[in-house]
């Protein structure tokens, strides 16, 4: 067994890790391909998948009408040993339904 195997999260470890956090670094890539990297609260949608609330004006999301790959990183940990992390690699949605926004940014606060 790769030593990688042996520090695998579950996928409940990972809903649990998710749960228990509030921020995310989330990269999209901006016109010129390099990555835009953001700090953001996070929340979740009621299918349980994360979602964070901000402008549409802002330049992320700017970045993701344009191309919707990002990655994102939620991490913990205050020394080597106690390092942990999750990274989603997904394309992003865009949501434009104004019950929908709302019921994300709740469960950001």
């Amino acid at each position: 067994m790769s030593r990688r195997d042996a520090i695998r999260m579950t996928d409940d470890e990972v809903q649990a890790f998710l749960a228990e956090r509030h921020t995310m670094n989330v990269a999209t890539l901006g016109p010129d391909g390099r990555p835009h990297l953001v700090a953001m609260w996070y929340g979740f949608f009621a299918d349980g998948t994360p979602g964070f609330w901000t402008y549409g004006r802002s330049q992320k999301i700017v970045n993701l009408r344009r191309d919707p790959r990002m990655t994102c990183l939620v991490e913990a940990g205050e020394t080597y040993d106690q390092l942990r992390g999750v990274e989603l690699v997904a394309d992003g949605t865009v949501v434009e339904d104004r019950e929908e926004i709302l019921s994300i940014g709740a469960s950001v606060i």
